[in-house]
């Protein structure tokens, strides 16, 4: 799994390995992965919810926005405490992605430092995770012409992704 991610990253950072973007449907693609891991999101008693809310069509590559959403969802598996929150919500020329869960390690989570390859808040577990997954998230999202922040909020982290409307 390791070696598939340094893999993804080196054909992130080639130049040859362009993005093909085309109208998506953001509501349907998170809708699938929160489908794929129903049974991960029992597994660690997660509660979910999807605030789906009737938004325009993005402007993306399929395959990179899929890997935008399972990152983001797998993150969340992985630190959330109890509770998943994702919102679509339309702006003038994008759609936010809003993702939000607890955290049992909210006071060790570096917002700023967030996106950086191989940053993990929680550099105890041994669970052989090397911190790529949102470093992976920001690169697609900016080569796709979007926006990616993280921030903390009252106990909660928060990752909001800004994708392009199709125009």
């Amino acid at each position: 799994m390791m070696v598939d991610l340094f893999y993804e990253l080196s054909q992130l950072d080639s130049l040859d390995d362009q993005l093909h973007l085309e109208e998506q449907c953001l509501n349907q693609i998170v809708i699938e992965a929160m489908l794929m891991f129903y049974d991960e999101f029992n597994k660690k008693q997660l509660t979910i919810q999807f605030n789906e809310a009737p938004v325009s069509s993005i402007e993306a590559d399929q395959k990179a926005t899929k890997r935008i959403v399972y990152n983001i969802i797998q993150n969340a598996l992985r630190y959330a405490k109890s509770h998943l929150t994702i919102d679509l919500i339309e702006e003038d020329q994008y759609i936010q992605l809003s993702a939000r869960n607890d955290s049992e390690q909210i006071d060790q989570i570096d917002p700023d430092r967030i996106f950086d390859r191989t940053y993990r808040f929680d550099r105890s577990r041994t669970d052989g995770q090397v911190g790529l997954g949102l470093h992976i998230v920001q690169q697609l999202v900016n080569k796709q012409g979007g926006k990616i922040e993280a921030k903390i909020d009252e106990g909660t982290f928060q990752i909001d992704i800004r994708f392009k409307k199709w125009s």
